[in-house]
């Protein structure tokens, strides 16, 4: 260096000069190493400041945007559901909650938001190179669009369930679709883009900062920057990642299913038009499936949402061992799911993989102290063979499903039949609706008889559906289409009033017909429906309460309204009313339910008594149930008694009441008059037991006209 050759050491005292200059010259680069490294720290840390901030300010925007896509849904549900005059308050009150919790998020979010954008100001690095006013302008303007967003979903969830109900049929989905509109998300998307990019920007800064500082400093600076900047690169490079982390993060929440880690229905559509778009371009076909739980609600009912989720995370797991790693699997509502299969078009292996899925979810689990057990229906269809459009292949594979769900645990792929069979049904369940105001619904009557003499001791009540154009028909037929609890209601008003217009005319004909047991399903039991429709058709034929017998199963004790259910059997019991425990021993009731349950009467299931002779395991389950109900002091009654076999096992074992085929198939009430009434005073037997060919010409019948469960 020409400084250091001009300050070469001179003889005497130069030599001492020439150490005291190093030492300043030693000073001074120190005290400018110094200088720059302080100004390559202070630089770094203040673009790693203006980064952190942006990160949070992409991080807060992006939760705004997630919270304001909820918040939009979630008011537009309120208002749905405040249209609906059956829905109950209590529904909607956590709903209103839930709109209200994510008003305050928004606002909350949008307060961190003013600090972090007030704290970015005053960020140097921002003050050089402040952002463009358009961009304030957009954040100022998406703050003022927001509020009076939020501002109309205050007033939603403020006003009366009425003027929800007022607001959502007439305005209210035009204003939400309006406020919600591609603005505000255009809006979002372009400050989390600014944020993003301002970020990268500041990374970008800090960077050539650092880097033109250290190569200033040389060979010293970089021992410096060893030992002084490394944990801040450090902690540059971990920003960076933790930046990358959540960005993908974010992807994966957009696209994933919360509670059972599959995908969602977003990503399913969206997966959907990339399947098409290789359809449309080199032919290459898939297939879809979709998936909906059977009784899934009845798992809710009977042991809690936790049962519900226990139940989803078993069919998550189900889904991954039996479908390819590349295939779609998605969660597309509470209890339904879709699968893309890609590469797969053939119609015999779609079947293959449906019956696979229906198997293999049909397996038993372990719940806490409890099995559980859950089935599945499966509709499947296959592109191009049964459509070549979005909406076609969803329609098609919806039919199948729609036709799989009537037998349930059911997988079937769609096909001409299948769409025959969906009109059929969808015909039968418009005809529901009215048919009992058509007075369509009759009733026929199984006796229940002694097994030692034969005498009758009174009568089960099962109804059959009149249809205008198919004739007589059985409960198999038409009660898996009556989903809604109103037409439950109107066929069981139906039912309780033919039984009680025949009583009435028994009894006025001087006839002793005994007690007549009714069912009654738990949608009647949880509230006042069951007790009211029984009471008006008792008022209405001047009848006694003894005069009937419900009948009840088993799941009633499962049931998350078991105390209302409970309730509602106590206020029967006050009215002298019998009450007759149903399928005993095929559900899940524990003896603790049976020990605290009102009843008089516990009847055994047919497909016990069905196994005497061939199953000895079910003769003694059957023993043992005689032997309960004897030591609780309750009547016994086997039911689907079809061979004199059967009949003297019963005895044997204890049970002394019974109906089925070998006495008895169901009848009109103008049969039951002729042959099983006698007039009131006199003692009504059996002329024995019918023939066995008789009873061989009954059992050879339709048995799946017994009863309406």
């Amino acid at each position: 260096m020409p400084e250091i050759s001009m300050l070469s050491p001179k003889p005497g005292s130069s030599v001492e000069r020439y150490i005291r200059s190093i030492g300043r010259y030693y000073i001074s680069a120190t005290i400018i190493m110094t200088l720059l490294i302080g100004a390559t720290y202070l630089t770094v840390k203040i673009a790693l400041d203006r980064h952190a901030i942006q990160q949070e300010i992409s991080f807060l925007t992006s939760r705004q945007f997630i919270r304001f896509q909820q918040l939009a849904n979630q008011t537009r549900a309120v208002m749905s559901a405040s249209a609906d005059p059956d829905l109950p308050e209590y529904i909607i009150q956590p709903m209103l909650g839930d709109v209200r919790e994510a008003i305050a998020d928004i606002r909350g979010i949008m307060s961190r938001l003013k600090t972090m954008h007030r704290r970015l100001s005053d960020n140097l690095l921002e003050r050089i190179t402040p952002q463009d006013s358009a961009d304030e302008d957009l954040y100022l303007d998406l703050n003022r669009r927001l509020e009076v967003f939020l501002s109309r979903a205050e007033r939603v969830v403020d006003t009366s369930r009425e003027d929800r109900r007022r607001r959502y049929t007439f305005w209210g989905p035009i204003d939400f679709a309006a406020s919600a509109d591609s603005i505000l998300m255009r809006h979002f998307n372009d400050l989390i883009q600014q944020a993003h990019n301002r970020s990268d920007a500041s990374i970008g800064n800090a960077v050539s900062i650092s880097t033109a500082l250290l190569l200033m400093l040389a060979v010293i600076s970089i021992l410096a920057s060893i030992v002084l900047f490394y944990p801040l690169l450090k902690k540059l490079r971990s920003e960076h990642h933790r930046k990358m982390d959540f960005e993908h993060k974010l992807t994966h929440l957009a696209q994933t299913d919360a509670l059972t880690a599959l995908k969602n229905r977003s990503f399913f559509n969206s997966a959907l038009n990339d399947l098409f778009r290789r359809f449309e371009r080199d032919g290459t076909g898939f297939s879809i499936l979709l998936v909906d739980l059977d009784h899934f609600k009845a798992i809710n009912d009977s042991f809690g949402h936790p049962a519900g989720d226990a139940t989803l995370h078993h069919v998550a797991r189900t889904f991954r061992n039996v479908f390819r790693t590349d295939d779609i699997i998605a969660r597309i509502g509470g209890d339904e799911f879709a699968v893309l299969l890609p590469g797969i078009g053939d119609e015999a292996h779609l079947n293959a993989i449906a019956d696979r899925v229906v198997s293999a979810i049909a397996v038993d689990f372990p719940y806490e102290d409890n099995t559980l057990r859950i089935s599945a229906s499966v509709g499947g269809a296959t592109v191009p063979t049964h459509a070549t459009d979005e909406s076609g292949l969803v329609r098609v594979a919806d039919l199948a499903l729609y036709a799989a769900k009537s037998g349930r645990n059911n997988a079937v792929v769609f096909d001409e039949a299948t769409l025959a069979s969906q009109l059929e049904q969808n015909e039968m369940a418009a005809a529901l609706v009215g048919a009992a105001d058509r007075d369509e619904f009759i009733v026929h009557y199984q006796p229940k008889v002694g097994l030692r003499k034969g005498d009758h001791l009174g009568f089960e009540a099962l109804v059959r559906w009149n249809h205008p154009t198919l004739g007589l028909l059985a409960p198999g037929a038409f009660l898996p289409l009556m989903e809604d609890p109103r037409l439950i209601g109107d066929m069981t008003c139906a039912v309780a009033r033919g039984v009680c217009r025949d009583l009435k005319a028994w009894n006025e004909a001087g006839l002793l017909p005994r007690p007549v047991a009714i069912n009654l399903p738990e949608a009647l039991l949880i509230n006042e429906n069951g007790f009211e429709i029984l009471a008006s058709a008792i008022r209405e034929y001047d009848l006694d309460w003894h005069n009937l017998t419900i009948e009840v199963t088993e799941d009633v004790f499962l049931n998350r309204y078991a105390e209302r259910i409970h309730a509602s059997m106590t206020r029967f019991r006050e009215q002298g009313v019998s009450i007759a425990l149903d399928d005993f021993g095929t559900g899940f009731a524990s003896l603790l339910h049976l020990r605290d349950f009102p009843f008089d009467e516990l009847k055994i299931d047919r497909g016990f008594v069905a196994d005497i002779g061939l199953d000895n395991r079910s003769e003694q389950i059957i023993q043992a149930m005689v032997d309960l109900s004897r030591n609780l002091g309750k009547r016994c009654v086997a039911e689907g008694i079809e061979t004199e076999a059967q009949r003297e096992f019963l005895l044997e074992a204890g049970c002394e009441i019974g109906q089925g085929y070998l006495f008895a198939k169901p009848m009109p009430g103008s049969e039951v008059k002729g042959r099983w009434l006698k007039k009131s005073g006199t003692a009504r037997h059996l002329q024995g037991i019918e023939s066995p060919d008789s009873a061989t010409h009954m059992v050879g019948a339709d048995t799946s006209t017994l009863n309406a469960r």
